[in-house]
Protein backbone atom coordinates (compact mmCIF):
# COMPACT_ATOMS: atom_id res chain seq x y z
CA UNK A 1 0.00 0.00 0.00
CA UNK A 2 1.51 2.85 -1.06
CA UNK A 3 1.58 5.94 1.62
CA UNK A 4 -0.43 8.41 -0.06
CA UNK A 5 -3.55 5.80 -0.31
CA UNK A 6 -3.52 5.09 3.69
CA UNK A 7 -3.28 8.62 4.07
CA UNK A 8 -6.51 9.26 2.17
CA UNK A 9 -7.96 5.97 3.55
CA UNK A 10 -7.33 7.45 7.40
CA UNK A 11 -8.68 10.50 6.52
CA UNK A 12 -11.60 9.41 4.98
CA UNK A 13 -12.99 6.68 7.46
CA UNK A 14 -11.00 5.71 10.37
CA UNK A 15 -11.42 9.02 11.70
CA UNK A 16 -14.94 9.45 11.26
CA UNK A 17 -15.18 5.59 12.21
CA UNK A 18 -13.76 6.54 15.84
CA UNK A 19 -16.04 9.05 16.63
CA UNK A 20 -18.84 7.20 15.04
CA UNK A 21 -18.12 4.15 17.94
CA UNK A 22 -17.52 6.55 20.69
CA UNK A 23 -20.86 8.40 20.39
CA UNK A 24 -22.63 5.20 19.80
CA UNK A 25 -21.31 3.84 23.27
CA UNK A 26 -21.30 7.06 25.57
CA UNK A 27 -24.38 6.23 27.12
CA UNK A 28 -23.61 2.35 27.31
CA UNK A 29 -20.81 3.20 29.58
CA UNK A 30 -22.26 6.88 31.20
CA UNK A 31 -19.69 9.06 29.46
CA UNK A 32 -20.41 11.99 27.00
CA UNK A 33 -18.11 12.95 23.75
CA UNK A 34 -16.99 16.11 23.39
CA UNK A 35 -15.83 17.88 20.82
CA UNK A 36 -13.33 20.88 20.86
CA UNK A 37 -13.36 23.53 17.81
CA UNK A 38 -11.38 22.21 15.04
CA UNK A 39 -9.35 26.06 14.78
CA UNK A 40 -8.49 25.82 18.33
CA UNK A 41 -4.86 26.41 18.86
CA UNK A 42 -4.13 23.84 20.79
CA UNK A 43 -0.93 22.35 19.36
CA UNK A 44 0.44 26.06 19.38
CA UNK A 45 -0.32 27.07 22.72
CA UNK A 46 1.82 26.76 25.61
CA UNK A 47 0.04 24.58 27.78
CA UNK A 48 1.73 26.38 30.78
CA UNK A 49 1.48 30.00 30.43
CA UNK A 50 -0.86 30.55 27.51
CA UNK A 51 1.79 31.80 24.64
CA UNK A 52 -0.13 31.17 21.49
CA UNK A 53 3.21 30.62 18.44
CA UNK A 54 3.26 29.71 14.99
CA UNK A 55 5.00 26.35 14.30
CA UNK A 56 5.42 24.30 11.52
CA UNK A 57 3.66 20.44 11.27
CA UNK A 58 7.12 18.83 11.11
CA UNK A 59 8.33 20.46 14.60
CA UNK A 60 7.61 17.71 16.85
CA UNK A 61 8.87 19.39 19.93
CA UNK A 62 6.99 22.93 21.29
CA UNK A 63 9.38 25.04 22.55
CA UNK A 64 7.46 28.16 24.06
CA UNK A 65 9.16 31.49 22.83
CA UNK A 66 7.74 33.49 25.59
CA UNK A 67 10.75 34.93 27.78
CA UNK A 68 9.57 34.49 31.20
CA UNK A 69 8.30 30.74 30.16
CA UNK A 70 10.45 28.75 27.83
CA UNK A 71 8.66 25.31 28.14
CA UNK A 72 9.92 22.72 26.63
CA UNK A 73 7.46 19.53 25.67
CA UNK A 74 6.12 16.92 23.09
CA UNK A 75 3.86 18.63 20.98
CA UNK A 76 1.47 16.21 21.51
CA UNK A 77 1.50 16.08 25.15
CA UNK A 78 1.53 19.70 25.07
CA UNK A 79 -2.02 19.31 22.96
CA UNK A 80 -3.72 17.22 25.28
CA UNK A 81 -2.79 19.04 27.48
CA UNK A 82 -4.24 22.57 25.86
CA UNK A 83 -7.31 19.99 24.66
CA UNK A 84 -7.99 19.01 28.35
CA UNK A 85 -8.03 22.34 29.26
CA UNK A 86 -9.90 24.01 26.29
CA UNK A 87 -12.13 26.98 27.48
CA UNK A 88 -15.71 25.80 27.43
CA UNK A 89 -16.83 27.88 24.63
CA UNK A 90 -14.63 26.08 22.45
CA UNK A 91 -16.36 23.08 23.44
CA UNK A 92 -19.56 21.11 22.03
CA UNK A 93 -21.04 17.88 22.37
CA UNK A 94 -21.14 15.33 20.17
Amino acid sequence: MQITSWKTAVSNNCFYEIRRQLVYKQSHYGTKVELVDRWYPSSKTCSKCGHIQSMKLSERVFRCQNPQCGHIQDRDENAAINLENAPIDKIRLA
